[in-house]
């Protein structure tokens, strides 16, 4: 079942002494465990498999081992009882010395030591009989707990093929429960070789600490003790043989032989980061392709095997130095047993059955592949990464630098965040590259910004000279606006008075209309005088002719008189009256015909004039009511002006705050060109200084 678990921390990070070196990441086999995307590395617990190597390599001493001895300590002082089981590594680690060990560790109340190499007979006994009663395809050892942690992290498809045995030291921590019941409750100590031996008893719940050689080691050279000055105490239980060995490259098949002895020649022995990770993720691949897998594989994390183990601080110390010292112990045991009489062999082996039951020492595993988070990038994914690296044109050098061993692999990272392009050291180059080019194009710049100091510099004199024509222009505006507003106040008045003054025309309109119309009454008025006089004065002729034939009427009535003599006297007396009637009538009648013709020739002249009156009066009222249509038209564009007065107060109210603007923005000007000025002599200064 793949699930998601919480890891025991076994590598601490000193941040202080760590300078992101990456030197951890190019020996890590897993790699992704290690967060290198800040200024200091950081360790994922639940990614790592706890193989050490990044302590080995870490010249900075930045990297620290997890162990439990702290509480062990502790707890030995407030009185625990505490067994201890200790690693075969122990005769390298204190060559000669390490039964003194035993005695040290005795000392501080550990009540029995027992030796792991028993355990590690117990184990291949068990891998043994796992083979005879299953016949496995391939059975993988398990001794080993950081390649444990490999396969249930990252390649969980080879957990069937894992010995489902425990290793060595749990085959011993079980041993004390089932065989050695007056332990039964104590609290067991392991000294080991190995960081990752935490993982392994956090999942079997049956060792309660798990101390490092090395832990140990420092702490007795702290309080000044010599391990050589505690006496030498054997080990509790059992002997082991030649299983003292299992703590060195292929010694788990060297035990096996004894039980089996061609199964060396028939297994895969193989160790070190470098290789063994490598072949089991070939195995992991060639399971379904049908090839034929070896029947055994004895592989170990640490090239050196445990002797040279993260907790034992020797990883740099020779093979034939650490060799030497656990085949002298194995030689001395095989001597030992032999010595034991007639069929050795076969009562080693009995007394190795004597403590095994089968089912007892049994193991199962955890897939732990739910850790595995990490996103595998797509091609256009990764090309947006290779960019942000500097690789456009996907340049892959794949020089380790990075500690990841291939420009792809550190993209995978980057696309994580788990590292970032800064550490990519030919994203470095380029930058550098890219750094010299504007080295050589700073002189350039220098010239440039000698140039541009000297175009500031006249900027600076215009801006001046501006500022000073833009405070001119503002109180000429000013100025402006002052005279425009009293020009308008007059337009205002005008436009007032002169509408007042279209009333008194219009009031002069209608009286010329109404004197035109008089006129043309008055004259209509004297032709009917003259036509009445005219009529009169035919009347006047009329009178005249009869008053002529009244005239000559008397004048024979005059001559009848005469011949009638007396009897005509009284006609001749009525004659001459009517004659002297008729003369006076003519008179009157030429009196009243001369006067009628001075009135009709008045009147002629009263007409002509009284017409020529008319027409004068027609073209004033026509001139009139022309002036009062320019009035008219001159009172509206004198209101047009009026109103259009508001707009231009308006726009001479703008035009005075965008002069003030201008100006506010001219002196902001001068002011920037100033610090402009400054900031181009201070680069022209650090240009100098480059």
């Amino acid at each position: 079942m793949n699930i998601t678990a919480t890891l025991t921390p076994v590598v601490r990070i000193d941040e202080d002494k760590c300078n992101n070196c990456h030197a951890c990441i190019a020996t890590c086999p897993v790699k992704m465990c290690l967060d290198g995307s800040g200024d200091k590395l950081q360790i994922n617990p639940n990614l790592c498999i706890g193989c050490g190597r990044c302590i080995e390599t870490c010249s900075h001493g930045a990297r620290h081992i997890v162990d439990d001895a702290p509480r062990f300590f502790d707890e030995l002082k407030k009185g625990a009882k505490v067994v201890a089981i200790v690693a075969p590594a122990i005769a390298t680690f204190f060559p000669g010395r390490y039964l003194n060990f035993n005695g040290y560790l005795k000392s501080l109340g550990v009540e029995a030591v027992f030796d792991v190499s028993f355990g590690a007979e117990l184990t291949v006994f068990s891998y043994i009989e796992h083979m005879k009663s299953n016949n496995p395809k391939m059975l993988i050892a398990q001794p080993c707990p950081a390649i444990v942690n490999f396969i249930q992290i990252y390649r969980p498809k080879l957990l069937p093929y894992l010995a489902p045995v425990d290793s060595p030291m749990l085959h011993t921590a079980k041993m004390i429960r089932e065989y050695y019941p007056q332990y039964r409750d104590h609290k067991v100590v392991v000294v080991s070789p190995c960081i990752a031996k935490r993982r392994e008893f956090d999942e079997a719940g049956l060792v309660d600490y798990n101390v490092t050689m090395l832990t140990l080691k420092n702490s007795m050279e702290e309080q000044g003790l010599n391990v050589g000055s505690f006496p030498r105490v054997e080990y509790a239980g059992p002997i082991a043989e030649r299983a003292v060995r299992f703590s060195s490259p292929g010694g788990l098949l060297e035990t096996a032989e004894r039980f089996s002895p061609s199964i060396g020649r028939r297994s895969v022995k193989i160790e070190g980061c470098h290789a063994v990770y490598p072949y089991l993720e070939e195995i992991s691949e060639a399971l379904d392709s049908g090839v034929e897998l070896p029947p055994l594989i004895d592989c170990l994390n640490c090239e050196k095997g445990c002797n040279g183990g993260p907790g034992t601080g020797n990883s740099k110390m020779p093979m034939i130095m650490l060799e030497s010292q656990t085949r002298e112990r194995s030689n001395r045991l095989e001597e030992y047993h032999k010595t034991r009489g007639k069929f050795a062999r076969k009562k080693y082996h009995k007394l190795v059955s004597q403590y095994w039951r089968r089912g007892l020492y049994s193991r199962s595993y955890r897939n732990y592949s739910g850790n595995n988070d990490l996103k595998q990038p797509t091609a256009a994914q990764l090309n947006e990464v290779f960019r942000s690296m500097k690789k456009l044109n996907q340049e892959f050098y794949d020089c380790t630098s990075c500690g990841y061993g291939s420009c792809k692999a550190m993209a995978t990272a980057i696309f994580n965040n788990l590292n970032r392009p800064e550490n990519c050291s030919h994203y470095n180059l380029d930058l550098l590259r890219e750094e010299k080019q504007k080295m050589t194009e700073m002189g350039q710049l220098k010239e440039h910004i000698s140039v541009a100091l000297g175009l500031i510099r006249g900027i600076n004199d215009m801006v001046n000279a501006l500022n000073a024509k833009v405070g001119l222009q503002a109180a000429a505006v000013n100025d402006s606006r002052i005279i425009t507003e009293t020009m308008i106040s007059s337009l205002r008045s005008t436009s007032d008075l002169s509408r007042q003054k279209l009333g008194v025309v219009e009031e002069l309109i209608a009286d010329a209309d109404q004197g035109k119309q008089s006129m043309t009454e008055t004259i209509q008025s004297v032709r009917d005088i003259s036509q009445s006089v005219d009529d009169i004065a035919s009347a006047i002729k009329i009178i005249s002719g009869i008053a002529s034939d009244t005239n000559l009427l008397a004048m024979n009535a005059a001559i009848e008189a005469a011949h009638a003599g007396e009897m005509g006297q009284g006609f001749a007396v009525v004659a001459g009256e009517i004659r002297r009637l008729s003369e006076t009538t003519r008179k009157n009648s030429q009196s009243i015909s001369r006067t009628l013709s001075g009135i009709i020739g008045g009147i002629g002249i009263t007409s002509k004039r009284s017409a020529d009156t008319d027409g004068l009066i027609s073209g004033m009222a026509e001139k009139i009511s022309g002036f009062a249509g320019t009035m008219s038209e001159f009172i509206n564009t004198l209101s047009e002006l009026s109103a259009s007065s508001v707009e231009i107060t308006s726009s001479l109210t703008s035009l005075r705050e965008l002069t003030f603007a201008v100006e506010t923005s001219y002196a902001e000007m001068l002011s920037m060109t100033s610090r402009l000025q400054e900031n181009t002599r201070e680069l022209a200064e650090l240009s100098r200084k480059q």
